[in-house]
């Protein structure tokens, strides 16, 4: 069996937050292997906890995918201010410290960073012999090599709780039970976010069970404006860009992709948002379709408290399939000085007084139920293949992807238990009911 067929059969998929199936990118051909060990999100420690505990599990799997993909060198990439957390890292490795800003961990910025290479506008890594991958995704490569499927995630528990930590925990466990696993919620009153305060979605912390693709769940007061920004709703968004976007150019001249040569320009895009109406035309909002939704454009950039990634993320919503990335490829002469540092972002977002070590550790106890979701962001739904009622154990298949499906994988048991249900959008399991 090949490596990406082994991949596949263990459930892997992209651990980096895109969720994009490892068993289609790691079944490609590169020159350079690149391992993302850069914290993206302000408040993440989850990329140096599987470095720094999983060393060498990392270091296997990278040998492993190194051969499969013909690549010529091996890059561990990570942020200077979290080097010491690649020093048990061995065997031809080689460690790339890349600058302390934001967004580092984006694809496009971290292989140009790291060797370089500027990734096309229309492409993606391979175009330029590049293939990257999540530390945690080689992690769980390694797994599947010995025959383990995926059935955990590493998450920061952040922000606005009593003892923010970072563990391995089962797929589906509830972030309410990771929020009180972390002391509880420091505000009377707060959100929840899977993932960070610049890219991270608010949830329904009880209903909401973590992914293959959580690394990060966060915890802001409600009266944050990180909050209240994410609670706008995109018809009040349209009016607040009508009556004060003042096309001042703020959020594209500080724009990681823009920077980088990419047809990237928020400003048009909020102009036109609120004047032209018609979004569902490539050649009015196309330059959307490249824009990677860092939130620097709304979060840092904008003087007017306006919304561009979230018009931004609707657009490209509105055009999937029907527009492509455009760009010369020219590198903006003033980069270098307009890259914000992650220290200064934190600042501006208003999340200092919550940059506290999160520590890994085991949970003090298994999760009672686990509510382990279908979902895959570039494929359809896998469907159940166990009912209500039935037995099952932690690492057992739960949910197939149709025959006709390639960029589909199988989901795996976190725990042990009971199903209690089981629809096209999750299964739930509790550990209590095995009688």
């Amino acid at each position: 069996m090949s490596l990406a067929d082994t991949i596949r059969d263990a459930g892997v998929l992209g651990a980096g937050g895109a969720g994009f199936p490892a068993h289609v990118k790691l079944g490609r051909k590169a020159e350079v292997f690149i391992i993302n060990g850069v914290e993206c999100e302000p408040l993440a420690h989850k990329d140096e906890a599987v470095l720094a505990g999983r060393a060498a599990d990392v270091v296997s799997a990278a040998a492993a995918i190194r051969e499969e993909l013909g690549a010529k060198e091996v890059i561990l990439a990570v942020k200077e201010t979290r080097a010491a957390a690649t020093a048990k890292l061995y065997g031809g490795v080689k460690v790339v410290p890349l600058p302390d800003v934001y967004p580092a961990g984006d694809e496009a910025v971290l292989v140009y960073e790291a060797i370089g290479r500027r990734v096309p506008a229309a492409g993606i890594p391979p175009d330029v012999g590049v293939v990257v991958a999540n530390a945690e995704t080689v992690l769980n490569v390694a797994r599947a090599l010995r025959g383990k499927a995926a059935t955990t995630s590493w998450v920061t528990v952040c922000g606005a709780v009593a003892k923010p930590f970072t563990a391995e925990v089962p797929l589906g466990t509830a972030a309410a039970d990771l929020v009180a696993e972390a002391g509880g919620a420091t505000a009377p009153a707060f959100a929840v976010f899977d993932g960070g305060p610049m890219m991270g979605e608010e949830i329904d912390a009880g209903a909401f069970g973590v992914r293959l693709t959580t690394g990060q769940i966060t915890v802001l007061p409600r009266d944050h404006p990180v909050v209240a920004r994410s609670r706008q709703p995109l018809a009040h968004v349209r009016t607040i860009a009508g009556s004060a976007c003042t096309q001042c150019r703020d959020c594209t001249e500080l724009c990681p992709r823009y920077l980088l040569g990419y047809d990237v320009t928020p400003h048009l895009s909020m102009r036109r948002f609120f004047s032209w109406g018609d979004e569902t035309k490539p050649e009015f909002f196309g330059n959307a379709v490249a824009c990677t939704g860092c939130g620097l454009c709304e979060l840092y950039a904008c003087p007017m408290a306006i919304s561009p990634r979230r018009v931004q993320n609707h657009l490209r919503r509105q055009l999937a399939g029907e527009a492509r990335a455009e760009g010369g490829g020219v590198i903006h002469a003033d980069r270098a000085g307009r890259l914000v540092p992650s220290a200064r972002l934190k600042k501006r977002i208003a999340v200092g007084d919550f940059d506290r070590p999160a520590p890994l550790r085991e949970l003090s106890s298994a999760p009672r139920r686990v509510i382990i979701s279908l979902f895959q962001p570039y494929a359809k739904a896998p469907r159940a293949v166990v009912g209500p009622g039935d037995r099952v154990e932690a690492g057992q298949k739960i949910a197939a992807p149709a025959a006709d499906e390639p960029r589909g994988v199988p989901v795996f048991a976190g725990i042990s238990g009971r199903v209690v249900e089981a629809g096209e959008e999750c299964v739930i399991i509790d550990r209590t009911q095995v009688a």
